[in-house]
This record gives C-alpha cells, structure tokens and sequence, in this order.
C-alpha cells in the first residue's frame, strides 16, 4: 500500500529550512514524541528542543533527521508547519563542535546551580540544542 504524501515547512528567523512532500514525520513535542502521517486531525502543538524525523515522499526509502530546538506546530488539511528557533540537517552537524557545546552547557548549568546570578532556563536550553544535535549525529550514523 502506497503512503500518502502531504506538504511540509520547516521555518526558522532565519528561512525555510525544509518545504517539501513528506510521508510521515516525528517531532518533539513538549509532552512527547508525536507522530504526523497525511489526513491527521488538525493540531497545534508546542516543540521542545530534540530530534525530528521526516521520510520524504519521493525518497521513502530514507528518513532526514534534524536537530530542532523550540516552537510551535500546525497542522491541517494535509499541510504541516513547524515554526522553530533553530534547525540543523543531521548531515550539517559538526560533531566536535556538538560535544564541545555540550561540556560548555555542562559547566554553564553546574555554575547555574552554585550562582543565583546565572541564568538557569538559558543553561538548560544550551544543554538541551547540544543534546538534540549529538543526537540528531548519532542517528544519522544508522
């Protein structure tokens, strides 16, 4: 049985990091994993910073993964739009440079913990991108 495709935008301030025709795709949802495949009842859904998989309509036999950070997701009439703070391609990741973002956050959140005056929400979310893009790395290598 065929799947059926719908469309798909990725946007962050900066543009579009994917538009195109998808047959399922997975995101981070506050609450969860949450799953998306064409005729889905309309949502809107809050994002938290992790991994996304989509499978491309014309390329069912890959799935792309992203490292994502927060935002928001729509969806309706076989149309899905992620509005995202950030979103890098698994394959753009620099791994190093991930693994060194992750000791910063590290010690930034350690220091947030003995320091009232660090900002402990911005600590976090450091060391939550630098989780979703080591991630996102990890499952590229699959």
């Amino acid at each position: 049985m065929a799947k059926t495709p719908y469309h798909l935008s990725i946007v962050t301030p900066a543009g579009r990091a994917f538009e195109g025709e998808v047959t399922s795709l997975i995101f981070p949802g506050e609450d969860g994993a949450i799953g998306v495949w064409a005729h889905h009842a309309p949502m809107l859904a809050a994002m938290k910073p992790g991994t996304l998989q989509l499978e491309e309509a014309d390329h069912a036999e890959r799935i792309k993964t992203f490292a994502v950070g927060s935002g928001f997701a729509e969806v309706s009439d076989n149309n899905a739009i992620l509005l995202v703070d950030t979103c890098e391609a698994a394959e753009d990741i620099d791994v190093e440079r991930a693994k060194a973002a992750m000791e910063r956050a590290k010690q930034r959140l350690a220091e947030a913990m003995r320091d009232e005056g660090i900002d402990r929400e911005r600590a976090e979310a450091a060391m939550q991108r630098a989780q979703a893009r080591l991630r996102a790395a990890y499952l590229r290598g699959k």
